[in-house]
């Protein structure tokens, strides 16, 4: 029988909660993110709802991530299956790197303090490697939406081949072939060899994205009476006319770059999750990349932001979101909306932090 002694700090929490309140993302966003990334980690959706009944039986508000739940309790929260399976979830879990066994004497899971040294021995299924690991779970999730976004492109530009080849000659055994290929669950590779064995292919529909301009930058230019103010009342029109006309400027125009030591200051709650320290605008888009699935905001979405706001400003708005992503009820939307949606035009990323950076200093 395994038999491991853990201790660690007891007494009065004077230190920082290891809490979803600051540190640690909710258990919806761990378990969405490990479900993203599961390709990657060998894991299958039975096993991550056994961790995700495991997460549910953490106190919102602790200082340590170790599971004091009996088996009886998690067969419970994972709708009746077996003992036996729970015990051989936990054991893949193990494997995979993402849980460490306690086990006390009599196999019981429960916590024993010692008043004087202020210590305690913790006996159950201690998570702390899953909360050390996130960043490369979330890495491991960005890639695989992004390999999934190049598998869609791909089968969409095998259809459309396979397609124009139809319409030259409708009994074209070859495309047909090829169109009940797409019936099938594809890898990458798989349609890229498919694409390839096609032969030449010209696409008239496949061109460059490279300085291609965002939706929103193409209502501005090229339908600009969309995007300007339009009168709605007469007492509006004579207001205007009393006061003269000012050219407006985009407020983001008016702010001053923002550097990386103020996005550190404005955003502590993303910088604890960065495995390295962050002193470089590289670092700080890097660590953005990894947090973005952590959050629900997907590839697309983000690649989206970027070319309107730039690399830099788009990870400081995740940066920003961070700080109260958790009060918000769908934070890959709202992303959406302030970056490239319906309150992209007035948004300003600059503002956002300093505001942020403000609340701080109060705070403090």
């Amino acid at each position: 029988m395994a038999f491991t002694q853990i201790s660690a700090p007891d007494g009065l929490r004077t230190g920082e909660l290891l809490s979803a309140d600051n540190s640690i993302p909710e258990r919806h966003i761990v378990i969405e993110t490990l479900r993203t990334a599961a390709p990657r980690l060998g894991l299958s959706a039975s096993v991550i709802s056994t961790l995700d009944a495991m997460l549910s039986c953490l106190a919102p508000k602790r200082n340590h991530h170790t599971v004091f739940a009996s088996n009886a309790t998690l067969t419970f929260r994972r709708n009746g299956i077996s003992d036996r399976t729970i015990r051989r979830h936990a054991a893949i879990l193990q494997d995979a790197g993402l849980l460490e066994r306690r086990d006390s004497p009599n196999r019981k899971r429960y916590t024993k303090r010692n008043p004087v040294e202020q210590t305690a021995l913790r006996f159950g299924f201690d998570l702390t490697p899953l909360f050390k690991r996130l960043n490369h779970i979330a890495a491991l999730a960005a890639e695989v939406l992004s390999e999934r976004e190049q598998i869609n492109y791909m089968r969409t530009k095998i259809r459309a081949a396979a397609q124009e080849r139809l319409r030259q000659d409708p009994d074209n055994p070859s495309a047909l072939n090829v169109l009940r290929l797409l019936r099938r669950k594809l890898t990458l590779q798989d349609c890229e060899d498919i694409f390839a064995h096609m032969g030449p292919n010209d696409l008239k529909a496949e061109g460059s994205t490279q300085d291609e301009p965002s939706e929103t930058s193409k209502m501005a230019t090229s339908n600009g009476q969309n995007v300007r103010h339009h009168h709605n009342s007469n007492k509006e029109l004579i207001e205007k006319e009393e006061r003269p006309l000012k050219k407006e400027t985009p407020s983001h125009c008016q702010e001053t770059p923002l550097s990386v030591q103020e996005l550190l200051n404005a955003c502590p709650e993303a910088a604890k999750f960065a495995l390295e320290k962050v002193v470089s605008a590289e670092d700080v888009i890097s660590h953005a990349r990894t947090l973005a699935p952590m959050i629900g905001i997907t590839n697309q979405t983000y690649e989206t932001a970027i070319q309107r706001l730039g690399p830099f400003r788009t990870a400081a708005t995740l940066w920003a979101i961070m700080q109260f992503h958790s009060k918000i009820k769908s934070v890959g939307a709202y992303f959406r909306s302030i970056t490239t949606g319906a309150k992209s035009m007035d948004f300003s990323p600059e503002k956002l932090v300093r505001r942020l950076m403000k609340g701080q200093s109060i705070a403090a």
